[in-house]
């Protein structure tokens, strides 16, 4: 029996078919699980955009929903989410809440750095307090306010897993500029383990973290400078080279199992890279 089997799996970050989240839903929908997906979209939330914002908010949700339903089928579910703007996670929450849904997963796969631009990453001395403010509260504090949401929308099941994506540049500096959203990572990676105390000893829940190898075939990947480079270097570095988007795909779906005991952990998918000095 897939080790999925009735599980309901809450999908977020998939942008288009180059998304590692998309990869993971693909591995999560064969190992049996019933897929829920967000996108970034445009909501009643939204105030005062100008054309072209609204523009792209509706055109990143279309490329979102045609990935989900090419690659997953027309019958998954999928919701706008802003996770910027509290009232639309408060919205998506009561939307799964009005459905009766309980989910038994969640992947936490969001981040956004505005200091990253046509693939030069601003130095950390030249960061101002709005382009750092906005990277934790996307890449960091989301991933909280999401499962509060939930949460308090009782929309979880008893024993529920959730993950979020991370990357080695939380912790150290890597061979690529991370700067910014590197400091938002760490943040994340700390929420997590704090989630998962209060959440494992109230109702069992596990949270954990996963960093995954450089990746540039994702569009955020592709937007970082120097990581083209990282990859051939890591690939050479690490004891069994870059991991897949499979190898991560297979590792979430084996966090998602309802049996698992394992919580609080910063799990790397990335060949064995992190243990290099």
């Amino acid at each position: 029996m897939p080790t999925l089997s009735g599980q309901t799996i809450l999908i977020t970050g998939i942008t288009d078919k180059s998304s590692l989240a998309l990869a993971i839903a693909k591995e999560c929908q064969k190992q049996g699980a019933i897929l829920i997906c967000s996108g970034l979209g445009l909501t009643p939330h939204h105030k005062n955009l100008s054309e072209n914002s609204t523009a792209y908010l509706q055109r990143t949700y279309s490329d979102f929903q045609t990935a989900v339903w090419e690659e997953l089928g027309k019958d998954i579910l999928t919701l706008p989410l802003d996770v910027s703007l509290q009232d639309s996670i408060d919205e998506f929450s009561k939307n799964l809440q009005e459905k009766g849904i309980q989910l038994n997963g969640f992947l936490h796969s969001i981040a956004m750095d505005k200091t990253i631009r046509k693939g030069k990453v601003k130095p950390i001395m030249e960061v101002n307090r709005d382009e750092f403010m906005d990277a934790m509260n996307v890449s960091a504090f989301s991933f909280l306010a999401l499962t509060q949401s939930l949460y308090n929308a009782k929309v979880f099941a008893k024993k529920a897993s959730l993950l979020a994506l991370s990357y080695l540049g939380a912790e150290r500096l890597v061979s690529h500029p991370y700067k910014n959203v590197g400091v938002s990572k760490s943040a994340l990676e700390r929420i997590a383990k704090e989630m998962a105390l209060e959440l494992g000893k109230s109702d069992g829940f596990q949270v954990n973290i996963i960093r995954f190898s450089p990746f540039t075939g994702s569009k955020a990947g592709g937007a970082i400078e120097g990581l083209t480079e990282a990859v051939a270097l890591c690939n050479e570095l690490s004891p069994l080279g870059n991991a897949s988007p499979q190898d991560l795909a297979e590792e979430v779906a084996y966090l998602f199992r309802p049996t698992n005991r394992v919580t609080g952990e910063i799990r790397h998918v990335d060949g064995g890279y992190h243990i290099r000095g």
